[in-house]
């Protein structure tokens, strides 16, 4: 499986290494997640996703993606695709409207780039 993540993120090959690159740290430095639901599920072939508008409430405990932040709730927009061949997953893009996350926390990137 190839997981793609967004910018800042990054991507893994492997299932095995999704779980030790991203999974794993995701959940060391967000432990009060919540999930909020799906607004939209979707399928067609060999394709399938969804999305949430939030689909997560996090609270960082520690640094994300070299930023450190109070902790604070803030909420992540995603959207999920997946491809798969047969009965195994071969692909997963995900887009997360980082930029309203971080807006949240009080980081504005926008205006950090004028």
């Amino acid at each position: 499986m190839i997981w793609w993540g967004p910018t800042g993120i990054g991507s893994t090959y492997t299932i095995e290494r999704y779980a030790n690159q991203h999974a794993g740290p995701f959940r060391k430095t967000f432990k009060k997640r919540t999930f909020n639901g799906h607004l939209c599920r979707i399928t067609e072939g060999n394709f399938g996703g969804f999305f949430g508008w939030p689909n997560l409430t996090l609270t960082p405990s520690k640094t994300f993606m070299g930023i450190t932040v109070s902790p604070k709730s803030s909420e992540m927009r995603v959207i999920d695709m997946y491809r798969r061949e047969g009965d195994k997953l071969t692909e997963n893009w995900v887009f997360i409207d980082l930029l309203h996350f971080w807006k949240i926390l009080g980081v504005d990137i926008l205006k950090s780039l004028k």
